[in-house]
């Protein structure tokens, strides 16, 4: 078995419903050698009283409290600072994990000695906190991982999903703090093109749908930061200076014809629409996801349909697991 240190990053923010059951899920897996950072970002509930008496209950979980609210960028990296494992895993205050989740990752990382960065699959949570469906995740092979070092192609992993070297993280400089959203998104493609990123197929963690998330509150920004992912990839493969998200978003957006903008603007919509039909399915909002859908549909039906087609194949693809 592994035996390498693990600190486990969770960052906090109004999350006293979940929190217990996130921690208790790293505590009581497989692997026992690590300690838990949770970072309270000046939570208006009983965050920090939930959170103080699980570190009062066990010496390897640690409890911080932000003085201001930073985001959940600064907070992730002011831990990554204080951490003292080997290795960094992320989880969110309302995800969970799979009793051998770490012991799994370590194992992959040990086998891949020429990957920094693993991930995995994973179940979504609905609002009951029943798993349901399954969350692919890219690249699962060694022949994918060197097509996205060539290209550029961002992997498709969520953060309570990643186990990083530490090392790497501190090479990059983390998060980026400038960056509402996307910033999870830029830096493990930097990671997975650089320094090599592999992921499991198993649902190792389960990913709870929220519908105030930042990614619903900030949708539009959302889409804007994944492009600028793709083109400063682009760009870093080129050999040429990379774009701030400012800059990205107004070369690449507000300074765009009219008319070019309404369409990415269109394009932009139907996506993040289409993210709340596959929401309101999952918690069984019924008349939600009708609506959501219509308009999905008229406003771009190729992607409509580009999707169920992924869905249905990733359907009869993983309905074993």
């Amino acid at each position: 078995m592994n035996s390498e240190k693990v600190s486990v990053i969770i960052p906090a923010f109004n999350a006293a419903e979940t929190l217990a059951d996130a921690v208790y899920s790293a505590v009581n897996g497989s692997h026992q050698h690590l300690e838990i950072l949770i970072v309270d970002d000046c939570s208006t509930d009983d965050t920090s009283k939930v959170a103080a008496k699980l570190a009062e209950a066990d010496p390897r979980i640690q409890l911080f409290v932000n003085s201001h609210n930073y985001g959940v960028s600064k907070s992730r990296n002011l831990m990554i600072e204080l951490a003292t494992g080997k290795y960094v895993a992320f989880l969110d205050s309302d995800d969970s994990w799979e009793p051998n989740k770490l012991e799994f990752c370590l194992q992959m990382l040990a086998d891949n000695p020429e990957v920094k960065a693993v991930a995995h699959a994973l179940r979504y949570l609905d609002k009951s906190g029943n798993k349901l469906s399954y969350i692919p995740t890219y690249p699962t092979t060694k022949a994918q991982m060197k097509a996205i070092k060539k290209t550029g192609e961002s992997p498709w992993v969520f953060p309570s999903s990643v186990v990083v070297d530490r090392t790497t993280l501190l090479t990059e400089g983390g998060f980026a703090e400038d960056w509402v959203v996307g910033e999870d998104t830029e830096l493990f493609t930097k990671i997975a093109q650089k320094h090599g990123l592999l992921a499991a197929t198993q649902p190792l963690g389960n990913y709870r749908i929220r519908n105030n998330s930042l990614t619903d509150k900030h949708w539009l920004k959302k889409r804007i930061a994944a492009d600028c992912v793709k083109e400063n990839q682009r760009r870093r493969l080129g050999g040429e200076s990379e774009l701030s998200l400012n800059e990205y978003e107004q070369l690449c957006f507000h300074n765009l014809p009219k008319w070019q903008r309404l369409n990415k603007f269109r394009e932009f919509l139907a996506l993040h629409y289409m993210r709340k039909v596959g929401q309101s399915w999952l918690n069984r909002n019924f008349l939600p996801t009708l609506i959501y859908g219509i308009a999905t549909t008229m406003l771009n039906p190729q992607a409509s349909l580009n999707k169920l087609k992924w869905m249905k194949y990733n359907e009869d693809r993983f309905d074993i697991l």
